[in-house]
């Protein structure tokens, strides 16, 4: 089973093993404001090299909520695959 994935903003320094991050850090990290772990998300994304434009993550986060909200709305990328190969042979 994968664990769930959170958005840093519900990220506190309690929820990581001591060993995990520096303690000093994880509490500058627990100061910031909401616009401000957003900023540092996106600098780690950067920094970091990540397929995904930074930018993108909250419209993505977005969208993951709401599939998960409402999961009869939505179908998997394997489903809508079967769907195109199937009018394709149609």
């Amino acid at each position: 089973m994968v664990a769930e994935a959170r958005p840093l903003s519900d990220v506190r320094a309690a929820a990581y093993h001591k060993d995990m991050v520096n303690p000093a850090l994880m509490e500058q990290v627990d100061q910031l404001s909401p616009s401000e772990l957003v900023e540092l998300r996106d600098a780690i994304q950067a920094k970091l090299g990540d397929e995904v434009p930074a930018g993108q993550w909250a419209i993505l986060e977005q969208r993951v909520a709401e599939a998960d909200a409402n999961p009869d709305d939505y179908i998997t990328l394997d489903e809508w695959k079967a769907r195109r190969r199937a009018r394709r042979t149609a």
